[in-house]
């Protein structure tokens, strides 16, 4: 089964460089954007990672932190609690030793331990999550995560303590990222030339969740809609009122990469499988909108592509919205799609789109 390595979705936000302290004075790692200041202690030094937003290593006692801004669809802070404790507890990498509520006096919060060890390396590891509203219902969290050598377990909490003092909330979040987001991470549901595209339908029409963390995403959708695993990588969402709302519907599957032992090496070559598959069906299909296509959500930043097509089964008339992504882990491919009658296919799009919006891809 291709397994994908979960997190919750990291809010990948653009961060300076850690600030040039004057001789003598702390030193600091500081995100205005993602509203966090962090101590870097003597000992210790920023080093480069492009999975996190920030990380620091203290090579003489071979510590290493990293912190990562997560954002997720959570019900309230106890909800987000639980799935990264059962995401760690389902993962064969992990043994989870013990978990426990974090008091957080100096910044005014309540957070959450998670202790733990890698199985097959003597590396332990605890993860403290911090909200950052403090009012028990954050969409946004900090995560921190401190590595150590197996032998040095007992002291793995009071490292993390002192390093927790030196971290700090230091205002709201910006509202939108801040690298520049092309408007190829908004949905933008293919239109017949010349009509007037769908609009996504609000957010508060997506009361339901689908968590797949172990295929690396959850997501929304709409009361009256259902979600059916397929098989061990593909969920179908339809909505199943009627015979058209049945025949409708947006699959997620999973393909495993070259680097998985898979057949595919790019996201060029699943959307050419798709395409073959739909010349199979009807060799007069139509494809357009074949282009690159940037998922930037919650500044999580993916280059796939995306093709739709239009074609006729069975004297009926079929349209089709495809978007691939690569995993981040670069073991599976995400392939995205709506299909639907193409006289309805613009009202399933709305819904769709929406759908699509609230998609949360894990790092």
């Amino acid at each position: 089964m291709i397994r994908a390595l979960i997190c919750l979705l990291v809010v990948a936000v653009w961060a300076p460089a850690a600030a040039q302290a004057p001789r003598g004075a702390p030193a600091f790692h500081e995100n205005p954007p993602a509203a966090y200041r962090i101590q870097i202690p003597p000992g210790w030094q920023a080093v480069p990672n492009d999975e996190v937003d920030f990380a620091m290593r203290d090579a003489q006692a071979d510590m290493t932190l990293y912190v990562r801004v997560l954002e997720g669809p959570f019900g309230d802070d106890r909800d987000a609690y639980r799935v990264l404790t059962e995401f760690f507890k389902g993962d064969l990498d992990y043994l989870v030793l013990r978990t426990s509520p974090k008091p957080l006096a100096a910044i005014g919060r309540e957070g959450w331990n998670i202790v733990m060890r890698r199985t097959g390396q003597p590396r332990v590891e605890i993860v403290t999550i911090i909200p950052q509203q403090p009012n028990g219902e954050s969409s946004i969290y900090y995560h921190l995560r401190l590595e150590t050598a197996v032998r040095r377990l007992d002291a793995l909490e009071s490292e993390m303590d002192r390093l927790l003092n030196g971290f700090r909330i230091t205002g709201e979040p910006a509202a939108q990222p801040v690298r520049p987001k092309s408007d190829g991470g908004q949905f933008r549901p293919p239109v017949q030339q010349g009509a007037t595209p769908a609009k996504p339908a609000a957010p508060e029409a997506l009361p339901e969740r689908l968590e797949a963390w172990q295929l690396g995403y959850a997501l929304r959708y709409p009361t009256g809609w259902t979600a059916v695993r397929l098989n061990d990588f593909t969920y179908r969402l339809s909505a199943g009122r009627d015979a058209a709302s049945r025949e409708s519907a947006v699959t997620i599957q999973n393909m495993a990469s070259t680097a998985a032992g898979g057949a595919y090496e790019k996201a060029e070559d699943v959307a050419g499988a798709f395409r073959k598959q739909i010349l199979g069906l009807d060799p007069k299909a139509q494809f357009r909108n074949e282009r690159p296509f940037q998922y930037n959500r919650t500044r999580l930043r993916i280059v796939g592509t995306e093709f739709s097509a239009t074609y006729r089964v069975g004297g009926n008339e079929w349209r089709q919205w495809q978007v691939v992504l690569p995993r981040p882990d670069g073991n599976a491919f995400h392939a995205w799609g709506l299909t639907a009658p193409a006289d309805r296919f613009d009202d399933y799009a709305r819904v769709a789109g929406a759908i699509f919006e609230s998609w949360a891809i894990a790092p």
